[in-house]
């Protein structure tokens, strides 16, 4: 059961964020609290090693922090600026956020080990040493690193999400939102810049397609798509009682229902105004028949 929750967490979307201001912060601070750990604990020896140039220890211990610093930035910069990484189609899930950021920590510890050399003359090192010592060492400094990577990358996500769904409601009537409302409004992605706007009245499905959400409107000749998860835009949209979860990738306008074929199982719903046929997780299947049958009253 443990092994499933987890394979499921590492299969979820994950926002790609592509964020100078996030990237920025999170090189300060990882570089911050590698010096701080380096000043403690001096797991790179240098008190032991001889240094290669007349530099105070403290300057050079200092400098692992600002070589880290550099290079979280910069291999945002290469990846994200140069080579436009987030411009892919490629389905972006947790597990590929989760290897992205073990790739920037252990490219980022590599160049400090080459600083290191660089910077002090360590001698001939035991092989003994190198894995009992060495690689333990280095793997204590990552863990409390990616820590903080990860709860930074939380609190970004989570204070992402909110600013974008205060802002939709604001602006429409202080929050008070009828359900039936043809007023528009506007879903910012969470990742790029775009946004659409869209009427949640004409909305009727809503899918999870790889890096994107589709948004399918009965106003328009074909669906939206933004650059989001689909429970972003859940999230987004939570206060439109109509749109309804129906699979772990749709959501439909129960307003558009004409029909449905199938069992107690599972059943699809056949709409209105789209020839999608949406599918009904078993565990949605009792939920849907209800608000059906109450639609026919």
């Amino acid at each position: 059961m443990t092994l499933s929750k987890i394979q499921y967490y590492f299969q979820q979307q994950h926002p790609l964020i592509d964020d100078t201001a996030y990237y920025r912060k999170l090189a300060i601070i990882v570089g911050i609290v590698l010096t701080i750990f380096v000043y403690i604990f001096d797991p790179y020896d240098n008190y032991v090693a001889i240094p290669k140039f007349e530099i105070p220890i403290k300057i050079i211990q200092l400098g692992y922090g600002i070589n880290t610093t550099i290079v979280i930035y910069g291999l945002y910069w290469l990846l994200f600026r140069k080579l436009k990484f987030s411009k892919g189609n490629r389905p972006w899930k947790t597990y590929h956020h989760w290897l992205l950021l073990v790739a920037i920590l252990a490219i980022a510890g590599f160049i400090g080990t080459v600083y290191h050399r660089f910077m002090m003359d360590v001698g001939e090192v035991d092989t003994h040493y190198y894995v009992f010592v060495t690689i333990p060492r280095s793997i204590v400094i990552a863990i409390p690193l990616f820590v903080i990577t990860l709860l930074l990358d939380r609190l970004y996500t989570s204070q992402n999400t909110k600013t974008v769904s205060t802002t939709t409601i604001s602006a429409m009537q202080n929050g008070k939102i009828n359900d039936i409302s043809d007023k528009k409004i506007v879903l910012q992605s969470p990742v790029v810049n775009q946004n659409i706007e869209l009427q949640p009245s004409k909305i009727v499905y809503i899918k999870a397609s790889g890096n994107y959400v589709e948004i399918c409107s009965s106003d328009a000749n074909k669906p939206q798509l933004l650059r989001a998860s689909l429970r972003y835009v859940s999230e987004c949209l939570t206060s439109y009682s109509f749109l309804v979860k129906c699979h772990r990738q749709y959501y439909v306008n129960i307003h558009q229902i004409q029909s449905y074929t199938g069992n107690s199982q599972r059943i699809i719903l056949h709409l209105r105004t789209s020839k999608e046929q949406i599918p009904v997780s078993r565990g949605y299947v009792k939920k849907i028949l209800s608000h059906i049958k109450e639609l026919k009253k």
